[in-house]
């Protein structure tokens, strides 16, 4: 037994010609109103999810990331803070790639933008920071930094964030 397609008029077409559709409209060419649809009502899903993110961001610290980006940028020391390699100023795109959170910015928003709430690192350290394990981490030569920057916001973190928190900083709580 196979399954049939549904076959109609298309809402979108305008005329009553009988197509194979899916929720009113024609999924076949030339027109493919159902694909162009579903296409529009996911990038207006996209479109809100980072309007919101936006206004959470600048609800909770007062300014945009790429705003806390761009001030971090204009404070960025020369040398790496963990193995003293060169950052580039003039390293126009990879000048984000210095600036590694603290704690990770995806999951604990409630510090995301906090002006302490960073190293500068150079891209291989910053790496590592971010893929390492708590036991590699707690080794490198900038954890004393990341632990007395970490010690000043802490605070700041909401409970349901706690558990996004690597181990590591669990233990400084």
């Amino acid at each position: 037994m196979s399954i049939k397609p549904k076959t109609g008029p298309c809402i979108d077409c305008g005329d009553n010609e009988r197509k194979y559709i899916t929720a009113g409209r024609c999924i076949i060419a030339p027109n493919f109103h159902y694909q162009k649809h579903r296409a529009s009502i996911s990038a207006e899903r996209k479109k809100n999810r980072n309007k919101e993110k936006t206004l959470r961001t600048v609800a909770k610290g007062g300014i945009t990331l790429g705003r806390w980006f761009n001030d971090q940028i204009s404070m960025m020391p020369r040398e790496c803070e963990n193995c003293g390699d060169y950052l580039s100023p003039y390293n126009v795109i990879g000048q984000r790639a210095y600036i590694a959170h603290i704690v990770p910015k995806r999951h604990i928003e409630s510090v995301m933008v906090h002006p302490l709430n960073r190293m500068f690192l150079c891209v291989d350290c910053h790496t590592n920071y971010d893929n390492w394990l708590n036991k590699d981490i707690v080794k490198m030569s900038c954890w004393p930094i990341a632990v007395s920057r970490f010690d000043k916001f802490k605070h700041l973190i909401e409970r349901d964030e706690y558990k996004h928190l690597r181990e590591c900083f669990k233990e400084l709580m």
